[in-house]
Formats: structure tokens, sequence, C-alpha cells
């Protein structure tokens, strides 16, 4: 190595360590060490939009608005919006969060094909090279000469390459074609040029056309081999759809949960606002008595009690509404529907209340042949298929045949020797055959046999879900049916609750009953309104549950899942 290269060396060593230790592999990170390493606290007083009130005051507070609300019915926050079932699973269709982020699965899982496909495209080049160099006089090898001269027959000579200058150009162009078979066809059109320029002038131009073809004949060779990760990828898809598919039933299911317990909220709301306000009535009405000497003071004290009782639970009704507006907003999230906004959600569809004898086993084979998850792992079942057949063919020895022909000539101009080569009067022919054998070949054997033992667990798999979905619908179907008796049950008992409150209310002013029997009548007949309204619901849920353990959506609103548009 001279002096200057031995600078140059050391310059770049110098460079490449004068490089600062925090500049490596710098990276711009939304937080810093501070913020990682510590737990952030806060104090909601500080968040707070008045001074916060004591115990004290919340009870005056909470007298005045008993005093405010006696005689009506609390105000109705925002301005009401009626949506249907079918309103609801459009928008979330079209809005929601959620199923916007399932559907980017079958999108990779298509440019996952595009890709693997690519593997087959037809690959075009060229290639260009100029060269030139000297060369100072070179040994070569020992050569013994003969021939018709006696002097020089039997002489062992050396030859000497002289001291030259020489220029070489080459030029290429070809198209390579992949085949699905496992091989590759090849055309490729050279032009080379070789120039001695010192100490005398020659010039030697050629060209050539060679076509060459290489297949494997058994590892590597055949569809099963060199199709099999599009084939996979082409599964792949199939499954991203299943599972896009089962996702948005889910997101649809949950939404439709969402938009009956807002009408379980708006009934309880409402159960609780009557409550209220027959309660507010009867102290009105024991007040008057009161004044009259007709009643006791007492029952005054009673009937304040009441109330009281019943504006909690009306002050616990309105918040799960609220609640449950926010929740079924979540699904839709429309900026129509903000979570922020005065707007209230009214239910507009009616419950389906019939009771349904449903044939048992048509939903259980419905379910067998639509329930997405058995779908993929059928799917799956297939994909270990494809798998397998690839196993089989890597556990084969490497077999290669390979051939190649071109024509070829020499002229003074690459014009002419372009020309003369399609005369085919020089040709490169050659066959070539290889063999590869492993020794032990446990690599691909293994993986085979693994191949095969997960076909064999999944297959095993499959079967135990498939008695899993069998349950699943039977058992809602039994959930479904118990739902109906309870709505049976809890309306026959809202009316005797009803009958007997009336009858208490009466003795009351006829002055047989005590404020506190009133009240409990009222209580009775309230938690029968609810119960009957948990049951509507729930009967609800169990006909969503059961369309859904059966692969399907509730159908009766008439909504499908055409405008999803799987890609």
């Amino acid at each position: 190595m001279n002096g200057r290269n031995s600078w140059l060396w050391a310059a770049l060593l110098l460079a490449g360590c004068n490089v600062p230790p925090d500049r490596l592999g710098r990276i711009d990170l939304p937080v810093g060490d501070e913020y990682a390493r510590n737990l952030d606290q806060t104090s909601l007083a500080d968040h707070a939009t008045a001074t916060p009130r004591s115990i004290e005051d919340g009870v005056e507070e909470f007298r005045r608005r008993v005093e405010a609300r006696e005689g009506r019915t609390p105000p109705e926050p925002g301005r009401p919006t009626r949506m249907s079932v079918a309103e609801v699973r459009a928008l979330v269709l079209d809005n929601n969060l959620d199923l916007d982020v399932a559907l980017f699965g079958p999108e990779i899982a298509r440019e996952e094909i595009t890709s693997e496909e690519g593997r087959f495209d037809a690959l075009i080049g060229t290639r260009f090279e100029y060269r030139r160099y000297e060369t100072p006089p070179l040994d070569g090898p020992l050569a013994k000469l003969s021939g018709s001269r006696a002097a020089l027959d039997g002489e062992v000579v050396k030859l000497t390459e002289v001291e030259q200058v020489r220029e070489e150009i080459e030029a290429a162009l070809g198209i390579r074609v992949p085949l699905p078979s496992g091989g590759e066809i090849a055309l490729e059109q050279v032009l080379d040029s070789k120039r001695i320029v010192d100490p005398s002038r020659f010039d030697q131009y050629l060209a050539a056309t060679r076509f060459s073809f290489s297949q494997p004949l058994m590892r590597g060779a055949g569809p099963d081999a060199n199709l099999a990760r599009i084939r996979l990828a082409r599964v792949n898809r199939r499954i991203t759809q299943v599972r896009t598919k089962l996702a948005a039933l889910r997101i649809l299911v949950d939404a439709e949960k969402a938009y009956w317990r807002l009408y379980a909220a708006r009934k309880f709301f409402d159960v609780r606002a009557e409550q209220y306000r027959l309660a507010s009535e009867g102290l009105e009405l024991v007040r008057r008595r009161v004044a009259e000497g007709i009643t006791p003071e007492v029952e005054t004290v009673r009937a304040e009690v009441g109330v009281y009782r019943s504006l909690e639970k009306l002050i616990v009704a309105e918040t799960d509404w609220r609640l449950r507006q926010r929740d079924l907003k979540r699904f839709l999230a429309s900026d129509d529907h903000p979570l922020d906004g005065e707007e209230t959600i009214e239910v507009a569809t009616d419950p389906h209340l019939a009771g349904l004898e449903v044939d048992a086993e048509a939903l259980v084979e419905q379910a067998i042949r639509t329930r997405p998850e058995l779908i993929e792992a059928e799917l799956r079942i297939v994909r270990d298929g494809v798998d397998i057949a690839y196993r089989e063919n890597q556990v084969l020895p490497i077999v290669n045949l390979d051939f190649q022909y071109g024509v070829l000539d020499r002229d003074d101009s690459f014009g002419s020797a372009w020309t003369s080569q399609f005369g085919f009067d020089r040709s490169d022919l050659s066959v070539g055959l290889s063999f590869e054998v492993p020794l032990t070949n446990q690599t691909p054997r293994a993986e085979l046999r693994r191949a095969t033992l997960s076909r064999s667990l999944r297959m095993a798999s499959r079967e135990a879900r498939e008695l899993a979905v069998r349950e699943e619908v039977l058992d809602m179907i039994d959930v479904m049916d118990q739902n109906w008796q309870r709505i049976i049950a809890a309306r026959q008992n809202v009316i005797v609750a009803g009958v007997n409150y009336d009858a208490e209310a009466r003795q009351f002013r006829e002055g047989l009953r005590t404020m506190r029997e009133v009240l409990e009548a009222l209580s009775d007949l309230g938690e029968a309104r609810i119960r009957e309204v948990r049951a509507i619901v729930e009967y609800q849920v169990a006909q969503i549950d059961l369309a859904f353990a059966s692969g399907t959506l509730l159908g009766y609103a008439r909504v499908g899942l055409e405008s999803l548009r799987l890609p």
C-alpha cells in the first residue's frame, strides 16, 4: 500500500469514527424518556367548572330539585331523533371505525396475491460493459510444437504475451420467463467487441443469439411446488374475507344490542318518571289531607321518603339513558350524531314480540353451513392440503435439466456479425443433467410431518368447534323460549301489581291504608314494569344471539351486508 492510499484509508476511518454517538440510530419519537418513566397525576378539582360543594349543600339542592319537579315529568334533554334498526345498521356499515379497520385485512391479502403472482413476471434486462486495460509482458504456459518442419517439430517453447493495450465492449439484451412448472426459458442477444490498440491494431466483433431452457425434474417441479405460494395467498385472502364478515356480523350484533339497551333505558326512565310523578301526586294528596286534619302528620314524612327514593331511581335511570345514548352513538360514528351532542336518539322499531317455535335441527344445520368460524376452519384445512403437497415435493431429490442452443458469428463490424449469425453456419449447443440428494434429508421430511400433523390437529379442532356450535344454537333456542315465558309472566305481574296499587291508593284515600303501604305497592308496580321491559329486551337479544349462532344476522329488519362490499 503506497503512502497516498494509506492517507486515504486513514481519512475514511477517522470520518467514520467522528460520528457523534447520539446521532447513531437516532429517531424522532412522539414521547420522551420523562413521559415513559413517570406516572402522571391529575387533580379533578383543577378541571371543575364550579366551586366544589359540601354534602350539606348537596342535600339542600336535592330538596330544591324535589320541589321543582313535583307534579311534572322531568324535562328530556336535547332534540329527539327517531331511528330504526335498519337505519342503525346502515350507519354502522357506512361509518363504524372498527369495521373500517377490519376492511384493511382483505385489501392487504389481495396485495399479497398480486405480489406472489408477480414472481412469474417476465424479466427484460440489459447489460453494457466497457473495459480498457494495459497489460505488461506476461509469461504464458510451456507448449510443444508439432508440424511439418523438422526443425520445429517437438520443440518445447514458452508462450509470452507481449505488452499491449486492450479495449473490450460487451452489450447484451435478453428476456427471462419463469414457468409454473418451475423451469425458466431465456433468450439473449450478445454483441462483443475485442480490440487491441497497441502494439498493433486488431479488431474482433462477435454476435451471438442464445436460447436456454432449465427445468427441475423432481424437487421444485410442477404446479404444486411453484404455485403453492399463490394458492396459499388466495386461501389466506378468503380466510381474511370470512374474518371480516365475522367482524361485521359482531359489530352489527353489538350495535343492535346497544339499540335495544337504549330502548330498555328509555323505558326504565319512563317507568321511574311515572313512579316519581305518582309519588309527587301522593305527597300533594297527603299534604292536603294533613291540612284538612284527615291524615296524621307522619304520613307527610312517609310520602317525602317515597318521593326522595323515586327521585334517586329517576336520576340513575336518566344517567343510564345518557350512557346508552352514547354507547349507540359510538357504533354509529357519525358527525350527525356526535358523542357530546345534545341530540337524543329515540327507538323507532318496536320489539318483535311473537312466540317462536323454531326448527332446532334446521338451525343447527344452517349454522354448520354458514358459521364463519367453521368456514374459516375448512379454509385452513384446504391451506394445509396445499402446504402438504408443497412439502411432499420438497422431499424429492434435486434433478435439473439444462438446455442451451445458440448461433454466433464473427465479422469486422457489429452489424455484419449480427447478420451473419443467422446463416446458422456456427452454433453452440449444450445439454446438461444434474442430480443432488441430501444424506439425511431430515429438514424437508420434518416439515412434511409437521404439515401433516397440523392438518390432523385442525381437523380434530374443527370437529370440536362444530360440536360447540351445535351446543350454542340449542342453548340460544332454550334461552329465547325462556325469555318469551318471562315476558308472559312479567306482563301478568304488571297487571296484578297495577290492580294492587290502585286498590291501595283507593283505600288510602278512604283512610284504610297508610302511605307506606301505598308506596310499597307503587314500588312493586315499578319493579314489575322494569322486569317486563328487561324480559322484552332480553328476548330481542336472545333472537339476535340465536341468529348470530346460526351464522346470520336477524333478518326481520330487512338489512343485509350488501353495502359492505368486501374486497
